[in-house]
């Protein structure tokens, strides 16, 4: 695999320029050696402990970024953690993570690649892309999880940790922001001690309102818009010093009315001679009918620490409820502009419509418990240890509406209307996790730690396909794996530690084969598609953290590599030969595959007032096997069912690289009146992973904020502005025209169009917070 070079030293140059332009201005030499970095304590590793004494690559965004950066939806956090991304499609419903050099796409019908734990509890996604409010701290964990937290996951994990109740302190927070795309965010805490020191509430709430996605249709009055709820209630209980308790319950709901953005241009119907060509940084729809979804999510945790006996006894309970209401029409560039036909029969004129939905109701419950045991303090000051079982079951139920085009009324190229039958599919799933896991840890010395771990999962899912009461599929499978993680770390002083790690994950293959229409008797390519394996994975890390200048700098990096055996592949819109002839479907396939990275993240306290940091992520992946590919050259038929091409792409659909800087200045400039003024600058460069005929151009988005706020922190007035520039740059463009092969283009012509994403939108917004109490 080759290892892009020129990437790598232009994305490290401006780091390594930074690390060393402060180090070598002599003014700061002579600054007071108390100037520091704060420490960042984070909890990887499911215990306090310092950012640099952890043995891996963690990435922490605290409460007080989320307010310094006003940062008010979990997507928008992927501007502070370059290498992450963070998407959520407009249906409401579909969320993806990808880290570390591998894509995941939720369509593949497998487990996320990036995992999520909310209260230390493993969560859907759905869960957590949602509002940001009154939430403790953000860490990102990359590299393969799983021996310590629930669930396997190859490329990482992402924890939230709402804010904690305090016993002893009556206090909260009022905020509220405004922008100029109407944009609206009201939010508030309050934590109220019921007992001193051992009863305490704490309670939350968010109301959120924004035009969506800012885009409109040109044949619709609708408008985009998105209407966020969310309230979140923690009772903390505290009888002795020996037992913390919290638990907590949260309810966010969702309204989201929202158009695809769409880009090209339709030269054979009639009503579209008017629009032109469409550019994608026109933020233009040709939908009839706006994308309508309800989301409503509510998840349940408990935490319970109970020091005993010298032992350290930890429970995490959850129950999760997804519920989603999706309406999404099918006609999507409006190939059908208005029902108007004559002459039909009474059952035709029954089935007559110019618009038709695909309605889904999914609902989904579950439940896990975490029971874990480790001693409080080191046993003969040199081996500690965790050991625990975690238990996971989950019931789920699709609902969809199936819709069948019968045919088109009307001539070609002037469409009245068509008519359309719906069948009702149901789909029950279940799934059950039961795991049992030990990490021992060996303090070989003052200075070197040596870690291992391992965890065994047994696994058991299974779903149902019905139509009409009818079951036409079952499916299921048992599982049973081991997976496993080492490493070792070394201090050479109190400010640089060096380490090595290696590490195992597994994914489960996806279940059943629902919707490919294969022949009785598949070729070997066709039972690639049919038949997978689990993926597998392997990891290893080099790493070093590094406190330079008396703790002003703060310098850690890591080098990864990782094998993939069996890697789950997702090939969109792959043409097979089945027993309806050529068809198209979206594969998913194993393909071994290989990604190497570097992560990168400093920091320095340039003066007592001003502050500075750089994070930096280049990966590199590559499959190095055969994929289902489309291939003219190789016609399909019974004895070439589904071609396979040694691609050489790409395992992920990032960029190569991505980097973000990020500074602060403040300043006393009255009594009790501090002014400030921050900065963050994230740049992605150009990236042609994305897609096999697009390649999308580099672009930088820089925000700034201005503001005053009260010395003791109870008041912060904040002037922003996002994507200053009016940056306006196309970051993603399908290669697959709207509806291709679909029987609308076979009957009406290709649509002409392709469904596009942009930068977002310059913003400028106030935003005010009150803090009271302690």
């Amino acid at each position: 695999m080759k290892c892009n070079r020129e990437q790598f030293r232009l994305a490290a140059t401006p780091v390594l320029l930074g690390m060393a332009f402060p180090m070598s201005v002599p003014v700061l030499a002579q600054e007071s050696s108390s100037i520091m970095l704060e420490e960042v304590v984070v909890t990887a590793r499911r215990k306090d402990e310092s950012l640099q004494d952890v043995p891996q690559t963690v990435n922490a965004v605290d409460a007080e970024t989320f307010q310094k950066l006003n940062i008010l939806n979990f997507q928008d956090m992927q501007s502070v953690v370059p290498g992450v991304t963070l998407d959520s499609e407009n249906n409401g419903y579909t969320n993806q993570a990808s880290m570390r050099g591998v894509s995941y796409d939720p369509t593949a019908q497998t487990s996320a690649s990036v995992e999520f734990y909310l209260n230390d509890a493993p969560v859907s996604s759905g869960q957590i892309f949602t509002q940001v409010f009154d939430v403790g701290q953000v860490e990102v964990l990359r590299g393969p999880q799983g021996t310590l937290r629930g669930r396997s996951a190859p490329s990482g994990a992402i924890t939230v940790r709402t804010r904690d109740v305090n016993y002893s302190e009556y206090e909260g927070y009022l905020s509220s922001t405004l922008t100029n795309k109407g944009g609206s965010n009201y939010q508030g805490a309050i934590n109220i001690p019921l007992v001193s020191d051992m009863l305490a509430l704490r309670l939350a709430g968010v109301m959120d309102e924004s035009e969506a996605n800012h885009v409109d249709s040109v044949f619709s009055d609708a408008d985009s818009d998105a209407d966020i709820k969310g309230f979140r209630a923690t009772l903390g209980f505290s009888p002795t010093e020996n037992i913390d308790s919290q638990l907590m319950h949260q309810r966010i709901s969702k309204d989201l009315v929202t158009f695809e953005q769409q880009a090209g241009q339709n030269r054979s119907l009639p009503h579209h001679a008017s629009v032109g060509y469409v550019a994608p940084e026109d933020r233009v729809s040709l939908m009839g009918s706006p994308n309508d979804v309800k989301n409503i999510t509510e998840v349940t945790t408990l935490n319970v620490n109970w020091l005993v006996g010298g032992l350290e006894v930890s429970y995490v309970g959850s129950y999760s409820e997804l519920v989603t209401r999706s309406n999404s029409p099918e006609d999507e560039i409006n190939w059908i502009a208005e029902s108007d036909a004559t002459g039909l029969s009474a059952s035709q004129a029954a089935l007559l419509v110019d618009e038709w939905y695909q309605n889904l109701h999914l609902m989904r419950e579950t439940r896990t418990h975490e029971l874990r045991i480790s001693p409080e303090e080191p046993v003969a000051d040199f081996f500690s240890y965790t050991v625990g079982v975690f238990y996971e079951e989950q019931e789920g139920l699709n609902l969809l509406d199936r819709n069948s085009l019968l045919g088109i009324v009307g001539s070609s190229g002037t469409p009245s209307g068509v008519l359309v039958y719906t069948l009702p599919m149901e789909r029950p799933s279940e799934s059950d996790e039961l795991s049992g896991f030990v990490n021992g840890t060996f303090f070989l010395s003052d200075a070197t730690e040596l870690s291992l771990g391992a965890r065994q999962i047994r696994t058991h899912t299974s779903n149902e396909t019905y139509m009409r009461g009818s079951r036409i599929s079952s499916d299921s499978s048992d599982d049973n794996e081991l997976i496993w993680n080492a490493s070792l770390s070394h201090r050479f002083s109190d400010d640089l530690m060096t380490y090595a790690n290696a590490g195992t994950a597994v994914r489960p293959a996806p279940l059943g084969t629902l919707g490919i229409r294969a022949l009785a008797t598949p070729d070997a390519n066709m039972e690639k598609v049919l038949f997978r394996d689990n993926e597998r994975s392997i990891s290893y890390e080099l790493g070093i953290k590094w406190d330079f200048m008396n703790g002003r700098g703060r310098l850690n990096a890591a080098y990864y590599y990782q094998e993939f055996d069996g890697f789950l592949h997702y090939s969109p819109s792959i043409l097979y030969f089945g027993s309806n002839g050529v068809d198209d479907f979206n594969f998913t396939t194993n393909a071994d595959a290989e990604v190497q990275g570097v992560d990168i993240d400093v920091s320095f306290q340039l003066t007592e007032e001003w502050t500075a940091s750089a994070v930096l992520a280049w990966n590199d992946s590559e499959l190095q096997s055969e994929v289902p590919c489309n291939d003219a050259s190789r016609p399909l038929d019974a004895n070439n069912q589904v071609n396979f091409c040694a691609t050489g792409d790409k395992a992920s659909t990032m960029a190569d690289w991505s980097m973000a800087v990020r500074s602060e200045y403040a300043s006393e400039v009255s009594d009790g009146l501090e002014g400030y003024v921050r900065g963050i600058y994230s740049y992605t460069p150009e990236n042609d992973n994305q897609h096999q005929f697009t390649t999308i151009d580099a672009y930088g988005l820089l925000n700034l904020y201005v503001g005053l706020r009260d010395v003791g922190g109870s008041w912060d007035l904040q002037l922003f502005a996002k994507n200053v520039t009016g940056e306006e740059q196309m970051t993603s463009l399908e290669d697959l025209q709207i509806g291709e092969g679909s029987s609308l283009a076979t009957a009406l012509g290709d649509s002409g169009y392709y469904t596009a994403r942009s930068t977002p939108l310059r913003e400028v917004g106030i935003s005010v917070r009150y803090n009271f109490g302690s």
